[in-house]
């Protein structure tokens, strides 16, 4: 996987990058073209390519493109009707963005601030005209049959949209010790460069590349950013296609801000549930986000199904204001 995790110096000059470790052989123009402009012959580039090419899949969903010939009876890609697509406002244009979904999966969905354990393999491709006959040549740039850990927020744009369209599967333990997924979600993605590499370019890479990504999603892991005992993903907000949820208006997103409506209290502090220990906490200090079954093994414990509460101490209804978000809600709500 060399050129997929060489590429991560260029994330400080395109803020859209894939991975993950320094290569001298990569470059970005000084100069990038208007966003707007590459993405019109992005569009028509892929477009092209899933009218004149099939996919044939193989029973561990790796896929194969492959040209139709002058006659041929094959289903293009874009008749396929599992071919889907996303729209997405970035870089003040609409992306329409295309995926195959070969497998939903069965298990979580993820989102753009997880981390997602996945296998991979990224494609180019090129048009060559000879006598007004059109080929196709493709490279593979990068691929990883071993699952590896990516968090989205640090690969390039398209992943992050495209990823939280499927779901993760089940696994199990074989009796050697490894590990076997079932039922994951796999699926392909076709990427404008503006969502991919951009301007920068490595020796298997030119700049303004459209990219075609088969991957696999096994396994995700909920982040918490700021350690504060909320998970990341309720913190964004419900709208991933948006600015995330900034309550102080402080330019630091919740999901990042320790202390999320700026009373000058740390939220992990604001969602404690009251001492001492003697009346019972079930589970943890700090009460989840939402009210939670009560644990039978703590039948004496009151507190356990609330969620976070408000001021007044509503910890179940959903429309509440929750305390670590209500800045007159401070202090002597905790008991030290």
């Amino acid at each position: 996987m060399k050129t997929l995790v060489k590429i991560v110096l260029v994330v400080l000059f395109t803020a859209s990058i894939f991975s993950c470790q320094n290569n001298d052989d990569s470059t970005t123009l000084d100069k990038p073209r208007p966003y707007a402009e590459v993405y019109l012959e992005d569009t028509l580039k892929i477009r092209q390519f899933m009218e004149t090419h099939y996919v044939t899949v193989d029973s561990d969903n790796n896929t194969t493109f492959t040209q139709i010939p002058v006659g041929g009876s094959q289903t293009p890609i874009s008749e396929m009707s599992n071919l889907a697509h996303i729209e997405r406002d970035i870089h003040d244009i609409t992306y329409k963005i295309y995926f195959l979904k070969l497998r939903e999966g069965s298990g979580e969905q993820t989102t753009p601030v997880d981390s997602t354990f996945v296998s991979y393999k990224g494609t180019t491709f090129a048009k060559t005209t000879v006598n007004s006959v059109d080929t196709y040549t493709q490279t593979v740039f990068d691929e990883s049959q071993t699952p590896v850990w990516f968090t989205l927020e640090d690969v390039i744009r398209g992943w992050g949209e495209v990823i939280p369209q499927f779901k993760t599967g089940t696994y199990s333990v074989n009796p050697d010790g490894t590990v076997s997924f079932q039922n994951y979600g796999a699926g392909v993605m076709f990427l404008p460069s503006g969502l991919g590499y951009y301007n920068s370019s490595t020796t298997n890479i030119s700049a303004y590349s459209p990219l075609i990504f088969n991957f696999k999603l096994y396994n995700q892991r909920s982040r918490d950013h700021d350690r504060d005992g909320i998970l990341s993903r309720i913190e964004y907000g419900p709208d991933f296609n948006v600015d995330a949820l900034d309550t102080d208006a402080d330019k630091i997103p919740n999901y990042r801000d320790v202390d999320d409506d700026g009373d000058g209290v740390l939220t992990i502090v604001e969602t404690k549930k009251p001492l001492p220990l003697s009346i019972g906490q079930g589970t943890s200090l700090n009460y989840p986000y939402d009210p939670i079954p009560d644990n039978p093994a703590t039948p004496q414990n009151e507190s356990e199904p609330k969620g976070i509460p408000s001021a007044s101490g509503d910890g179940a209804t959903p429309t509440r204001l929750r305390r670590h978000l209500d800045k007159n809600s401070k202090p002597p709500f905790i008991v030290y």
